[in-house]
C-alpha cells in the first residue's frame, strides 16, 4: 500500500504541469494567441509549448492578413463601387443617345478598373498565404513570352508601344511555377507599357543572371523607389487606371522563387529598369 501510495503522488505530480497546460488553455477566448510561458514549463513539456507557440504565431500572422485584407478591400473598393453608382445613374438619366453613348463608355471602363483591382487584390492574399512553391519545375520562358506580350497586345497598340525581346530567354535557367511567372512578367511589362511615352519602345531583356524590363518613361524619383511595392500606393498625376498592387505581386512571387526586383535607370540615366536576379 505504502509503495501505491507514492507511485500514485508520483505520477499525479508528473502529470499536474500537463494539467496546469490544458487548464491555461481551456481558459483562453478564441482570439488569445499569445505565446505560453516557456521558462517555468517543466523540461519533458517544453518541446510542445514551443511547437504550440509556433502554431500560435502562423495562426496570428494568418489571421493578421485576413484582417489587413479585409480593411484594404473595404477601403479600396467603397470608392470605386461609388463611382460606379454614379456613372449608373448618368446613364440612367441620359437625356439623349450621344449622352447615352459616352456613359455607357465611363461604365464600361470603372468596371475594368473594378475587375483588375479585385483580381490583383486576390492574387496577392493568396500568394500571402504561400510559404514555399508546391511543385517547382524548370522554366520554358518561351511560351510565358508569347501569353503575356499577347495579353498586352491590346494595350501597347492603344499607346503605340513596340515591344521587344533581347537576349536569350533560355539563357536565365531557372526551376519554378510557370503560372506564377507568367503574372510576374505581365504585371512588370503591363507597368512599363502603362508608364511609357506613347509612341515609345518596351524591351524585355535576358541574361545568365536575370531579367530586364525597360521602358523610356522618366526616372523613378528616390521617394517612389522607397515606396515601391507599397499596396494600393500610385504615383500622384498618372492617367492611366491601376491599383498599386503590381509590384507588390511581383515582389511576392519573386521572393517566392528567391529573386528580388531592383529598380534602376538605363547607363544614360533615363528611363526606367526594373531588374530581377537573385539578392
Amino acid at each position: 500500500p505504502v509503495l501505491l501510495l507514492a507511485m500514485t503522488w508520483a505520477v499525479k505530480r508528473a502529470v499536474a504541469p500537463l494539467h496546469a497546460l490544458s487548464g491555461e488553455l481551456g481558459s483562453r477566448g478564441a482570439d488569445d494567441l499569445k505565446p505560453l510561458g516557456e521558462a517555468a514549463t517543466a523540461a519533458e513539456l517544453r518541446p510542445l509549448v514551443h511547437a504550440m507557440n509556433g502554431l500560435f504565431a502562423r495562426i496570428e500572422a494568418t489571421l493578421a492578413r485576413e484582417r489587413r485584407f479585409t480593411a484594404d478591400a473595404a477601403h479600396e473598393l467603397r470608392t470605386p463601387l461609388a463611382v460606379l453608382r454614379a456613372q449608373w445613374d448618368l446613364l440612367n438619366a441620359a437625356p439623349d443617345e450621344a449622352a447615352r453613348r459616352d456613359a455607357q463608355v465611363r461604365l464600361g471602363r470603372g468596371l475594368d478598373r473594378m475587375d483588375r483591382l479585385v483580381t490583383q487584390m486576390l492574387a496577392l492574399t493568396r500568394l500571402e498565404a504561400s510559404e514555399r512553391l508546391a511543385d517547382p519545375a524548370p522554366v520554358a520562358w518561351a511560351p510565358i513570352i508569347e501569353q503575356v506580350f499577347s495579353d498586352l497586345l491590346p494595350l501597347a497598340d492603344r499607346r503605340r508601344i513596340e515591344l521587344g525581346v533581347e537576349g536569350e530567354p533560355a539563357a536565365f535557367t531557372l526551376r519554378g511555377d510557370a503560372g506564377l511567372l507568367t503574372v510576374l512578367l505581365r504585371n512588370l511589362l503591363d507597368n512599363a507599357v502603362r508608364y511609357a511615352p506613347e509612341g515609345s519602345s518596351v524591351v524585355l531583356r535576358f541574361a545568365a543572371s536575370g531579367l530586364q524590363v525597360e521602358n523610356a518613361g522618366p526616372p523613378l524619383p528616390a521617394q517612389t523607389q522607397a515606396h515601391l511595392g507599397e499596396r494600393f500606393r500610385r504615383p500622384d498625376g498618372q492617367a492611366e487606371s491601376g491599383s498599386g498592387l503590381g509590384i507588390s505581386i511581383v515582389q511576392r512571387i519573386a521572393a517566392l522563387h528567391g529573386l528580388a526586383l531592383h529598380p534602376g535607370t538605363r547607363a544614360d540615366g533615363q528611363g526606367v529598369v526594373m531588374s530581377l536576379s537573385a539578392p
